[in-house]
This record gives C-alpha cells, structure tokens and sequence, in this order.
C-alpha cells in the first residue's frame, strides 16, 4: 500500500512539473507571437488539461487537501518563474 501512495505521489509530482512547463512555454510564445486566436487556444486548452488532471486526481483517491496545496504550490512557483524570465 506504501509503494503505491509513493508511485501516486511521484506521478503527481511529474504532471504538476508537465503542467508548468506546458505554461511556460505558452507564456513564452504569447511573449514572441501576438496571436490573439493562439493564445486564446493555449489558454482554453490549459485550462482543459488542468480540469481533466484534477478529474484523473480525485479518481485515484488523492485528498482534496493534497490536491489544492499542489495548485497552490503550482501557481506561487509558476509566478515566481514567469516574474525571473
């Protein structure tokens, strides 16, 4: 039962590092192309994924608790990351 809350929690960490280098690389073409169709794909296609990743989440058991401090965590870093670029 262990290893299997690890091998979750390290699947969660990988997504949660996937889905904030899919918004870097969104923010950093918003910055080189001023495409305003593009960028409302990127954006409404995020916001999908990030629904469909909470989704898959609460499917695998992992606590409402866990869930809003991994976005919690997830924002403040992307912000802090954005802010330095």
């Amino acid at each position: 039962m262990k290893e299997n809350k690890l091998a979750l929690y390290f699947n969660m960490i990988l997504g949660t590092i996937g889905s904030i280098l899919i918004a870097l690389a969104a923010v950093w073409y918003s910055s080189k192309v001023n495409d305003l169709v593009g960028n409302a794909f990127i954006l409404f296609g995020f916001i999908l994924v990030m629904g469909y990743i909470s989704y898959l989440e609460n499917n695998a058991g992992i606590s409402k608790k866990l869930t809003w401090s991994r976005v919690i965590l997830s924002i403040i870093l992307f912000i802090c990351i954005v802010f330095s670029m």
